[in-house]
């Protein structure tokens, strides 16, 4: 029970720490601003299509995983399942740390702030993950 206390606590400190720097920040008021250049990489992460083609992709990779897994040997299995635990945290990070930073720059903040925030958040999810590790074991 102690042990789960002072896990609690930690995080309570960390939440504490956290709140008091953003309370104590001077928040500087922002206009956002579209940019005016349109390259090839811009347009196709605009394009619904790019976007739809990308997720029937990753569910026609991971059906096909899953089969792998509940049809194959034991070897294939272990495979298929680190392949699929992988994958899932890819796109969880990829997800979070991503749609950090592109909603960061569309509030119109420069990209050195916006990289700093897509971090904190990352941050703050592995240190969720790591508390889990620790509540869990």
């Amino acid at each position: 029970m102690s042990y789960l206390v002072g896990v609690s606590a930690v995080m309570a400190v960390f939440l504490v720490a956290v709140v008091g720097f953003l309370a104590s920040r001077a928040w500087k008021g922002y206009a956002p601003g579209g940019s005016a250049d349109s390259s090839m990489l811009r347009s196709l992460k605009g394009s619904p299509l790019v976007w739809v083609l990308s997720f029937l992709l990753v569910v026609v990779a991971v059906a096909a995983s899953v089969v792998v897994f509940v049809s194959g040997t034991a070897a294939q299995q272990a495979v298929v399942s680190v392949v699929l635990v992988g994958v899932g945290v890819l796109l969880l990070v990829g997800y979070v740390g991503y749609g950090t930073f592109t909603s960061s720059r569309a509030r119109g903040h420069t990209n050195a702030v916006a990289a700093m925030l897509s971090a904190w958040a990352l941050g703050a999810l592995l240190l969720f993950a790591i508390t889990a590790s620790l509540l869990l074991a």
